[in-house]
């Protein structure tokens, strides 16, 4: 009776710890806390080239309706307080102005309806496609986004942008950027960390759009940015670009996740990358943070479940369609993040994720004159 009684409390306690981890669940306690659910690149979209193709993006998604490409991630989509994605297309009705560069990724703007009917609610613009058709290109796309009441945010060369966002009373603050526009406007970055602040922003999140393509490991300008945004004031930062996924760090207060890899991404349409013998761009992550807040508001800290992806969920064609990974796909997803990061990741669990443990506040307070000496 009593073996019985004691394997009746292990499992109840293995159930509860489950419960906690499982994505969605917000455990009873004092206080309350905000659920964000963050994504890789989104390319909605895909060249000119390819506009008569089946294969393309925008041919493919004409066919299935504008609930496709997110329709596999709703458990989690829908079981937040807000789902960010990063956007790396425009939404466009015309064919030129296209800037010279390699990709320019365009998809008409009723396009953007992709966002909230894949119950998306927030989009990051400060990246290197936002600008592929030019200003009007980019007006297109700010346009199409208020239209289907989607907030956006990132600092672009012609609109630099923060967001709010507030649940309960509690405000978040949400800024981001890449490292070619930071680097010539730090002063006007470090002024809209000090305009977060002063908004009354308890939590502020730092999206940094920057790495080398298809490198495992993060690069000296991720790490270079993510100091400073963690100097200013930055609570966790979230990164991309790289297409695939990258390592953790800590960084006092605040965790960092240098990439997320890809998501519904409209730019190549196998999972093959050609450029480089036997690169298969189909394993990403979701991260899946929830911010802390006693019940007097105040930020006790945060903790983030890293959920294996793949960007599609056919192995050689893309079909656009992000999915769930699980069993040894999603373990070496999480053994490829655990070679770029220098201290033990928490294991993945099947039907969970990899729930990494609680990171406390504990914002050094420095002063104003030593964050003015460092911009």
């Amino acid at each position: 009776m009593r073996m019985h009684r004691a394997f009746l409390r292990l499992l109840c306690a293995v159930l509860a710890a489950l419960l906690f981890a499982v994505p969605g669940f917000v455990q009873a306690q004092e206080g309350s806390s905000i659920t964000l659910t963050f994504t890789g690149d989104c390319t909605l979209g895909n060249q000119e080239r390819l506009m008569h193709q089946p294969y393309a993006f925008v041919n493919v998604i004409k066919e299935q309706g504008f609930q496709y490409p997110f329709a596999k991630v709703q458990e989690l989509f829908k079981t937040d307080d807000l789902t960010i994605i990063n956007l790396e297309n425009v939404f466009y009705d015309e064919d030129k102005g296209r800037t010279d560069k390699n990709y320019n990724f365009r998809s008409p703007t009723e396009f953007a309806r992709i966002l909230p009917e894949g119950s998306v609610e927030l989009a990051f613009i400060g990246n290197n496609h936002i600008m592929d058709y030019g200003e009007k290109g980019l007006r297109s796309t700010l346009s199409a986004l208020t239209e289907q009441n989607i907030p956006w945010f990132g600092s672009i060369p012609v609109a630099p942008s923060t967001y709010v966002y507030e649940k309960d009373g509690i405000k978040v603050g949400f800024i981001g950027t890449y490292p070619s526009y930071f680097y010539s406007h730090r002063s006007g970055m470090a002024d809209s960390m000090t305009a977060l602040k002063e908004a009354g922003c308890e939590v502020i999140i730092a999206v940094i759009h920057g790495g080398t393509e298809y490198s495992w490991t993060r690069d000296r300008h991720q790490m270079r940015l993510a100091n400073w945004f963690v100097d200013h004031g930055a609570d966790l930062i979230i990164g991309h670009h790289p297409h695939i996924p990258q390592g953790m760090d800590i960084i006092r207060h605040a965790s960092v996740v240098y990439s997320l890899g890809n998501f519904s991404f409209g730019g190549n349409h196998k999972m093959t990358v050609s450029r480089r013998a036997n690169m298969r761009a189909d394993k990403a992550l979701i991260a899946r943070v929830e911010l802390r807040f006693d019940d007097s508001k105040t930020y006790l800290g945060h903790q983030i479940n890293l959920i294996p992806v793949s960007p599609s969920g056919e192995y050689d064609a893309n079909n656009y369609q992000p999915v769930l990974l699980t069993g040894e796909a999603a373990e070496a997803t999480l053994a490829m993040v655990q070679k770029d990061t220098a201290f033990p990741l928490a294991p993945y669990v099947e039907g969970v994720g990899a729930l990494q443990p609680f990171v406390e506040n504990t914002r050094d307070q420095r002063t104003e004159e030593t964050l003015q000496a460092s911009k």
